[in-house]
């Protein structure tokens, strides 16, 4: 499991299956979304499958701004282009243009667990500095490729 993935969904709490499934279609891929993970300021994240039937999350972009679109452009960039195993990945991208999904989004595979699942009580203080360490190795790889971490 991408543990940038497990740190990233920390903060979406709260899943909630949608009133009705959301198609989506890429130039790469059909995916079909379930369910709600979660939002924040700047984006919602949706659950589902491919046409295959893997699991993934789609971020969308939401209340858009030039500044948003730019940051999520750069996200979007630098997720598609990195390839270190600590930093989730993109393996999809588009704009939605449906009433229910409208705007850019990415997609990612979909992990089963959090970080806030990984670091419960019960887990020996030895597996959260391995855990943190991971972390650290992903951030340091961003930093190779010359990425900017933008706030």
């Amino acid at each position: 499991m991408s543990l940038a993935w497990a740190f990233w969904t920390y903060y979406f709490l709260g899943m909630r299956m949608l009133k009705r499934q959301i198609a989506v279609q890429t130039t790469f891929g059909d995916y079909t979304l379930t369910e709600t993970l979660g939002e924040g300021g700047a984006g919602r994240v949706y659950g589902g499958v491919d046409e295959s039937g893997n699991a993934i999350a789609l971020k969308l972009l939401i209340n858009v701004t030039t500044d948003k679109r730019r940051r999520f452009r750069n996200e979007t960039a630098f997720l598609a282009k990195n390839t270190h195993r600590n930093i989730v990945s993109v393996i999809d991208y588009g704009m939605g243009t449906d009433a229910h999904l409208k705007g850019p989004f990415y997609v990612m595979h979909r992990y089963t667990s959090s970080l806030r699942e990984r670091m419960s009580p019960s887990v020996n203080p030895a597996q959260i500095v391995a855990l943190f360490s991971q972390m650290l190795d992903g951030v340091e790889a961003a930093h190779m490729l010359g990425q900017r971490i933008e706030t």
